[in-house]
């Protein structure tokens, strides 16, 4: 049966009229298109500004459109914060009296980045966790903390209105972006360090890079110019406090107990805990490797990654340097200079700023006490010495003086790892594995934290060489001595009584 579609004459006009409309609307829009592609090839363009910079905030008006960074604390914590002191070593010292203090008051303790110092003038900041293994102490001395990054993040806006200025000079922006951060005056220190520009407030610094306005407060129960330094006193007064956060002006010299060393028990319980991270101390082995040809021609690259914790389970962390073969054995050599002479007290030069010819003395003697037959160990040497015949002497030994201004394999690391990377591989070197012999600055506290951590880690003494008007015969105590019958002053001072009984002239 045939069926016929029969369509009626209005629908065929509808639909037609469809398609007319459609076409037009085509042809009209690629009309436009070519006119506007046209048009823009005659249209002035805005050439790009390469001196051009993003406008920083210069008022308060700006700032308050900007959302300032803001300390997140959590509610159901207690924090102790604590702010930096001195050099990278002084650093340390007053980290691990926190970390005790923190722990004594059963609060998180607050860690603030390793901070530029009259040292460096870097005017920056890197957290310790880059270098330490933080999680290591964490856990083995039963002290909670977290990084101040994590607490308070900088951004990028932030970034540039701290850079248009300094602790001593706030831009108008920074006033009304920084937070108010009370913080407990210890030992004095505070009261004047952060409104006088000639005091070389590191703990200031720091504040200012993290946007924090400083409010010097008294301890509880003491007057704000109180000499409180006792760690005692500084827990009794805050052993009860409702504060989420207790912060501290002054840790460096926190003495925990009466008549003792002011550092001793703080590295006992916290600081001896603070371990390099595996990668890192594996890059400073090799870095020492290459120099004397070790390697097999393997050149030494800083790890973009460090890993993580030495308490993480897996073959290229906590077994990493179990795995790498020993080093060869090196004698290191701390050769402190720089403003080291400000630091002799009584002693007379001599005494404090030892010859490098003394240094040698002490090489060769370790040298002549090898059995027969036993592999020659390299020296290492890491100093701050400008003195160019000085350093044309050392070389001349033949020893490996790390030059971070010159050594492309040093300049490396610091690209790489950061701007503390001179000062931490220094302190590597002389605690390093293969480091059996370890030569110091009697009046560094560098040297003074790699005695603490070779005596700790390794049950080794450091050497500390000492001139005297009439030299007598250097010797070298055995570094597992335990003789206390030996009062020879003009020997080599050790990591034993005679370097305690000075640290007990320091007690404050």
């Amino acid at each position: 049966m045939n069926m016929h579609l029969s369509v009626s004459p209005r629908v065929v006009m509808v639909v037609g009229s469809s398609i007319f409309i459609s076409i037009l609307v085509l042809f009209y829009s690629s009309r436009h298109l070519a006119l506007d592609n046209l048009l823009s090839k005659y249209t002035p363009q805005e050439e790009p500004c390469s001196n051009c910079k993003t406008p920083l905030p210069s008022d308060n008006s700006v700032a308050s459109k900007m959302r300032p960074p803001k300390s997140t604390w959590d509610p159901q914590q207690k924090y102790l914060a604590y702010l930096p002191f001195e050099g990278i070593s002084n650093q340390f010292f007053a980290f691990q009296n926190a970390a005790l203090l923190a722990k004594r008051l059963n609060r998180t303790l607050v860690v603030p980045p390793i901070t530029s110092n009259r040292h460096d003038r870097l005017g920056t900041n890197q957290p310790w966790s880059h270098y330490m293994d933080l999680e290591h102490m964490a856990s083995h001395s039963g002290i909670k903390m977290v990084e101040w990054h994590t607490i308070k993040p900088i951004d990028r806006a932030a970034r540039q209105i701290i850079e248009t200025g300094n602790r001593t000079n706030f831009p108008p922006a920074w006033r009304a972006m920084a937070e108010p951060f009370p913080c407990q005056v210890v030992r004095n220190f505070g009261h004047e360090h952060f409104v006088n520009p000639e005091e070389d407030s590191i703990g200031a610094d720091f504040a200012y890079q993290y946007m924090l306005d400083l409010k010097p407060i008294p301890i509880p129960g003491f007057k704000l110019d109180s000499n409180v330094n006792y760690a005692g006193d500084i827990i009794d007064s805050n052993q009860h406090s409702n504060s989420t956060v207790v912060c501290l002006t002054f840790t460096f010299t926190a003495q925990f107990e009466r008549g003792k060393n002011r550092w001793d028990i703080a590295f006992s319980e916290a600081g001896h805990y603070a371990r390099f991270l595996p990668r890192f101390a594996s890059y400073v082995e090799d870095l020492i490797s290459y120099r004397f040809g070790l390697l097999d021609g393997v050149h030494p690259h800083p790890p973009l990654d460090l890993g993580s914790s030495i308490l993480d389970v897996g073959e290229q962390s906590e077994t990493f340097l179990e795995r790498k073969p020993e080093s060869r054995d090196y004698i290191a050599i701390h050769l402190r200079r720089g403003d080291i002479e400000v630091k002799c007290l009584n002693s007379t030069k001599h005494d404090c700023i030892v010859p490098t010819s003394v240094y040698k003395q002490h090489v060769d003697a370790i040298l002549a006490q090898l059995p027969e037959g036993t592999e020659r160990p390299n020296v290492v040497l890491v100093s701050d010495t400008k003195n160019e015949e000085e350093k044309q002497l050392i070389d001349s030994y033949g020893w490996y003086r790390l030059d971070h201004n010159v050594d492309q394999n040093l300049l490396d690391a610091s690209q790489v790892l950061g701007p503390f990377s001179a000062a931490i591989i220094d302190s590597a070197v002389l605690t390093g594995r293969g480091a059996k012999w370890v030569i110091g600055s009697r009046r560094s506290t560098m040297s003074w934290l790699a005695a603490m951590r070779i005596s700790s880690w390794f049950n080794q003494t450091i050497i500390y060489p000492k001139e005297t008007l009439e030299p007598k015969t250097h010797q070298r105590r055995s570094q597992s001595s335990d003789d206390d019958d030996d009062d020879d002053e003009d020997a080599v001072v050790t990591w034993d009584r005679s370097e305690r009984f000075f640290f007990d002239r320091l007690v404050l």
